[in-house]
Order: structure tokens, then C-alpha cells, then sequence
């Protein structure tokens, strides 16, 4: 028989998941109405509120199914940080409090925002927009845990949206060092506008905020920005732009870099005419002659490992 710490080690150690579960949900249970209770300004949404707080802390678990693997050079640094980011990906890791305080009353203002917003398919307002495209807990706990065990310094993020995944990363990187940095590129002026001056007045010389669509901006970027670590790909959906996107910034990514893909079998009437194939385009990425490992996250993320 094993012993229990080899169990551990080896990921084979199954006696207790459920019981720790329930352990976990009662303490959060006692969490939440005291978070609540103690919040200044009390929230405007307070039920949404403490939704933002149970999937920041919630136990969860995503399960990892891998598209490809060169076992070749496995013993490598960047390797063996993935295997160990993969592994907390299937028992993810919650973020600090303090941080999903600060990122539900953020939430909470967006919230309350009535300001039109449209595409060519879809009407309705900041609020309601808000709430179908942002990164909330556990998307951002994935993005704090590859910044955490891949020990990013310099992160792009494609598609700023309101800034909450930007949030995130930010909040993750002050946690390696104050040399850290993010960019981030939106293609909406309402988006950017909002976004940026939110990011710039939080983080102001750790993040810069890009205005335009990537195919314009990403040019321009490969030649100027310099080895990056982790890229968050969250722009236009559809194989065309997942190929592109990843052609334009092979330049800027590092070896041993990261690069995570949302969304890769979005398929929405009410903001693509035809089918954009997206998962087409994941799969074209993943075959690359540059990645070395590439798995998929829930079936709704693709995130590769290069060389």
C-alpha cells in the first residue's frame, strides 16, 4: 500500500474530496453573511455580491483533459511548473479575501451602470454586458493561479472588456514583484474608456491599456513590447482571429511562456452570424510546431505550454 504522502504527491489520494468538500461549504457559509454584513458601502446588489464572493472561494474543480504532449524536455523549469499548475487547476485555489472584496465591490458598481451598449446583433446596456462577458471568480482564479505557478512578469491580455480579468492578473502579479506589468488591448471605445481609466487609476505605471482591434495594435506590439509571459486571449472569436492573434504575438512570447484561450467552442447568434469555428482554430493553435503541451479546461479554455 502506498503511503499517504506518496498518494498525495502522485494525485492518487481519493478518501476525502467529499468530506473536505462540505467542510469547506459550511465555513463558507459562515463567511459570506459576515463579509456581507461588514461591507462598506453596503453593496447595491447584495445578492450578486455574494455570488462574486462563493466563486472566488468556493472549493472547485475543472477537469483537465490534454489535446497534446511532447514528453521531450519534461524535466525543463517551465515543464514542471505546468504539470504543477494542472494539477491545481483540478482543486483550484481560491484567492485571497481581501482581493475578492475589493473585485465584488467593483463588480457592484458595474452593476449598477445604465449606460447603452450594442453590437449589430444585440441591444441593451453596461449592466447587462457586463454580466454576459466578464471574468468573474473561478476564471479568475485560473488566471491568478498560471500567473502563481508559472511565475509570469509580463502579461498582454487580448480583450480588456471591462477590466475585471485584468483585475485578476494585476492583483496575481503584485504578488511576484513590483517589476511586474500587464497590457492589455480592447477594440471598443466604451469598453477601453471605461476600462482604462479604471486600470490606470489602481495600477497606473504596472498596466498599459491599448485602444484597437488586435489585428492593428498586435503589428506593432511584436516589435516593441518584448518577452512576455503569459498571454490571455479573450478578443475576437473565431478561428481567423485565434490563428492570426497567435501568428502576430509568437514574436513576443518567451520560452517556457503560456498562452490561455477563452471561450473555444463560442458559437453565439446574437453576436456571430455564422458559425465561427473557434474550436477549429484552437485545435490549429494546439497542432503548432511551438507548443510543447496543450490541454483543455472545462471544454471552454485551451491553454498551451511553449518552447
Amino acid at each position: 500500500m502506498k503511503s499517504i504522502l506518496s498518494q498525495l504527491l502522485g494525485g492518487a489520494w481519493k478518501s476525502s474530496p467529499q468530506p473536505i468538500n462540505l467542510r469547506d461549504n459550511a465555513n463558507l457559509d459562515v463567511v459570506l453573511p459576515w463579509a456581507l454584513a461588514k461591507a462598506a458601502p453596503p453593496p447595491r446588489f447584495p445578492t450578486a455580491y455574494v455570488e462574486f464572493l462563493r466563486s472566488c472561494l468556493e472549493s472547485q474543480s475543472f477537469p483537465i483533459t490534454t489535446v497534446k504532449r511532447n514528453r521531450k524536455g519534461g524535466d525543463t523549469e517551465s515543464a514542471k511548473r505546468f504539470a504543477s499548475l494542472l494539477g491545481a487547476l483540478a482543486n483550484l485555489p481560491p484567492l485571497e479575501f481581501a482581493w475578492a472584496e475589493t473585485l465584488a465591490q467593483i463588480a457592484d458598481a458595474y452593476l449598477g451602470n445604465p449606460s447603452p451598449m450594442g453590437s449589430s446583433g444585440w441591444a441593451g446596456d453596461v449592466r447587462a454586458h457586463f454580466e454576459m462577458t466578464s471574468s468573474f471568480g473561478h476564471k479568475g482564479r485560473i488566471l491568478a493561479s498560471i500567473i502563481r505557478f508559472m511565475r509570469c512578469r509580463h502579461c498582454l491580455e487580448l480583450g480588456t472588456a471591462y477590466g475585471m480579468s485584468a483585475l485578476f492578473m494585476l492583483e496575481a502579479l503584485s504578488v511576484q514583484g513590483p517589476d511586474t506589468r500587464l497590457t492589455t488591448v480592447e477594440g471598443s471605445e466604451l469598453q477601453y474608456r471605461i476600462a482604462a481609466g479604471l486600470l490606470e487609476s489602481r495600477y497606473r505605471d504596472r498596466v498599459v491599456c491599448e485602444y484597437g482591434w488586435t489585428s492593428q495594435v498586435l503589428p506593432r506590439l511584436a516589435k516593441t513590447l518584448g518577452p512576455v509571459d503569459f498571454i490571455f486571449h479573450d478578443a475576437g472569436h473565431s478561428k481567423k482571429d485565434y490563428v492570426n492573434d497567435f501568428q502576430a504575438v509568437l514574436p513576443l512570447l518567451a520560452p517556457g511562456a503560456v498562452v490561455l484561450f477563452d471561450d473555444i467552442n463560442w458559437n453565439d447568434p446574437r453576436f456571430a452570424a455564422n458559425n465561427p469555428e473557434c474550436r477549429k482554430g484552437w485545435l490549429e493553435v494546439a497542432a503548432h510546431v511551438r507548443v510543447r503541451w496543450a490541454v483543455e479546461i472545462r471544454r471552454d479554455m485551451g491553454l498551451v505550454l511553449l518552447n
